[in-house]
């Protein structure tokens, strides 16, 4: 800072804004910003905040900083100015006079204070920093600026001029009156206040006297500052009513209280499926009021940029939606994070990038995952229902959080093929807790429905052997158990693949009529494979099928609904040939036995191991050429009704 210098009138530079109102003179002494603050404050006006409205955010919450500050000193001092004054911010605007003055009954300040608060940046390494900043891109500056408290200055983004009278709260010490453009210089004199406190009288460039209109002011403080402790007044009525119920006790607010506030984070009229109410001391300091809303949207399942939790410090909000306070597959969750250890960045449209975010997110994501587990296991059927409703959007964090994987396969529920329903639903847990002796892998197949699922001639083998199968019925699924391998020594496997321990040992299922076999089964099995030569990698009989003629194997490892969903992904995606397994009881295969022995030249015995192969396709929901399959069917259909027909050659 310059040395100060005696002078009659503040030094006024010519205003930027082209405002043809020329401010009042101010007697005082005037001094000049440093270099580096003059530099800060022409990036701050320019080129840090997105949001010019940000300054009256930035004003409030110092206005409610000095409240606290008075409250905590008047703890230890006996006596100070205005003992009975209320604790409140005042907004006064005046649309004709293009002004607002924001007065609060805080701490005040000396004249020594003012000039170290808001005539200088008081911090060690100032011009390294500015050095640092200036040369720096524009959307880079949020990280280095957060280190430096200089929210006061965004009011410059809007004032030609500002003046701040203050009177501290020691009786003996006198007040003083700080003036600046914000150009190079600022003026300290005495004031004329009589009440503690600060006003601090925004004059407004002609392109910002829309902030001096009271229903603009309303708006935001009702967006930024609806929570902050102490009465906002304008011309005399409260702006702030919504109290943060957040930082109460959790057995102090009342099921009413949580229906209204959840209603006013979501803009609703009903009630939460869940509250989770934490209030956290370590790692980082903070306190969450969190919902679970009854239903999941189109806008949460398929948009992961679809955040609702606001981010507070202090009570000032922060981020309206914070995408950096939660995992993404914890996005369907409203409510608000609160933490006081947060450093805040100076523009505050993003939190500056510091460790304590991310010892945040961790610490959060932990807590509520055991919440949802204590869910679990004290209300199962409200533990259900939120599965039911937002079980694919959890199942996500299996892919993207591997730090919680324990904690979400606690977490996670199953239909499967000893439920009633396709409602009900067991853990991993419940299966675990009922598997055979000697079973050693947790069995599962994927379909679009239960119903699919239960049709599907995978099944059968296991039905009869009583070995449970989970259904898997979300599109998410498949690619949830790709990545996980086993849980408590158990490994996942689908029942689509080639090699199952489980059916390691077991004998064919005996068909209660006649069975095709010796030569005649020899000659079925070798007519399969040359009538659909590469189609499959091998023709075999099945130790699974109990009631169907055939089905496919995956010889690759890979489950059949993955394979259907990564050819949606990219169409030139080939997974190798599976395995044809047939089921010599089964009354087609021995028919087609039978008309091979018949006459092996018989042109209807490719058709028929063509539509065999067709038919478990399309139960797989993986039949490339339908087309195909239709002409075919048409064309056995009318030999069917006894008249000839040529052949498709299909």
């Amino acid at each position: 800072m310059a040395k100060a210098k005696k002078t009659a009138t503040e030094s006024q530079p010519e205003s930027s804004g082209g405002d043809s109102k020329t401010p009042e003179k101010i007697e005082g002494e005037v001094h000049s910003f440093q270099t580096e603050m003059q530099q800060l404050l022409q990036i701050i006006i320019h080129s840090l905040y997105a949001e010019r409205e940000i300054f009256l955010r930035e004003l409030i919450s110092n206005a409610s900083d000095a409240i606290n500050k008075y409250k905590f000193i008047v703890q230890t001092q006996r006596e100070t100015r205005d003992m009975d004054a209320e604790l409140e911010i005042t907004l006064e605007a005046d649309p004709a006079g293009k002004t607002l003055t924001l007065s609060d009954s805080g701490i005040g300040m000396t004249r020594e204070e003012a000039i170290s608060n808001l005539g200088t940046i008081a911090r060690s390494g100032t011009l390294e920093f500015v050095r640092q900043l200036t040369a720096s891109e524009p959307g880079q500056r949020g990280e280095l600026i957060g280190q430096f408290g200089v929210g006061f200055y965004s009011v410059f983004m809007v004032a030609k001029r500002v003046v701040v009278d203050s009177l501290p709260a020691d009786p003996k010490l006198p007040g003083v009156r700080w003036v600046s453009d914000g150009h190079g210089q600022y003026t300290v004199a005495e004031t004329e206040r009589t009440r503690r406190g600060t006003s601090i009288r925004i004059e407004f460039k002609d392109d910002a006297e829309e902030f001096s209109q009271g229903v603009r002011l309303e708006r935001i403080v009702q967006r930024y500052s609806s929570f902050i402790a102490h009465p906002i007044r304008l011309d005399g009525r409260r702006l702030n009513v919504q109290e943060a119920i957040w930082a109460r006790s959790k057995g102090d607010v009342t099921p009413e209280q949580h229906k209204e506030f959840y209603n006013f984070v979501t803009h609703g009229t009903g009630e939460p499926l869940h509250t989770a109410h934490l209030s956290i001391d370590a790692p980082v300091q903070y306190q969450a009021l969190l919902y679970v809303p009854p239903n999941l949207t189109n806008e949460v399942l398929y948009s992961p940029t679809a955040h609702g939790v606001a981010l507070y410090a202090n009570k000032v909000l922060i981020q309206q939606d914070a995408k950096d306070v939660l995992p993404i597959y914890l996005r369907f969750l409203r409510g608000v994070v609160d933490s006081a250890d947060l450093p805040l960045n100076v523009s505050r449209e993003t939190v500056q990038n510091n460790p304590l975010l991310g010892k945040l997110r961790t610490s959060l994501a932990g807590r509520l995952l055991r919440e949802f587990k204590s869910l679990a296991e004290s209300d199962t059927e409200k533990y259900n229902t939120l599965w039911h409703q937002y079980g694919k959007v959890l199942k996500e964090g299996l892919t993207g959080d591997p730090t919680n994987r324990e904690r979400l396969l606690e977490l996670l529920r199953f239909n499967s093929s000893t439920c009633q329903n396709s409602e009900e639903l067991i853990s991993l847990k419940d299966y675990v807790g009922r598997m055979q002796p000697d079973q050693k892998e947790i069995l599962y197949f994927t379909g679009p429905s239960r119903e699919a699922i239960e049709r599907n001639p995978h099944l059968e083998i296991f039905k009869r052997k009583g070995l449970e199968v989970l259904y898997l019925t979300d599109p998410v699924d498949d690619f949830m158990m790709a990545q996980m391998y086993e849980h408590e020594g158990k490994s996942f496997a689908s029942i689509d693949q080639q090699n199952l321990e489980s059916l390691k040992d077991a004998e064919p299922p005996q068909p209660e009529g006649p069975v095709v076999e010796g030569p005649a089964l020899e000659a079925l099995l070798a007519h399969f494979k040359t009538a659909l030569g590469t189609q499959v990698s091998d023709v075999r009989i099945s130790r699974r099928l109990v009631d169907s003629p055939a089905l496919l194997v995956s010889s690759d490892g890979m489950p059949g609904n993955l394979g259907k969903m990564m050819r949606m992904l990219n169409k030139d995606f080939k997974s190798l040939p599976k395995v044809l397994e047939i089921n010599p009881g089964h009354a087609l295969m021995r028919g087609i036995s039978e008309r091979l022995t018949t006459d092996s030249s018989d042109p209807l015995l490719k058709e028929l191991a063509e539509q065999v192969l067709d038919n478990c396709l399309l139960v797989e929901g993986v039949l490339e050429h339908p087309e195909r399959m239709v002409g075919r069917i048409q064309s056995l259909m009318t030999r069917a009704t006894g008249v000839k027909s040529p052949p498709t050659g299909a």
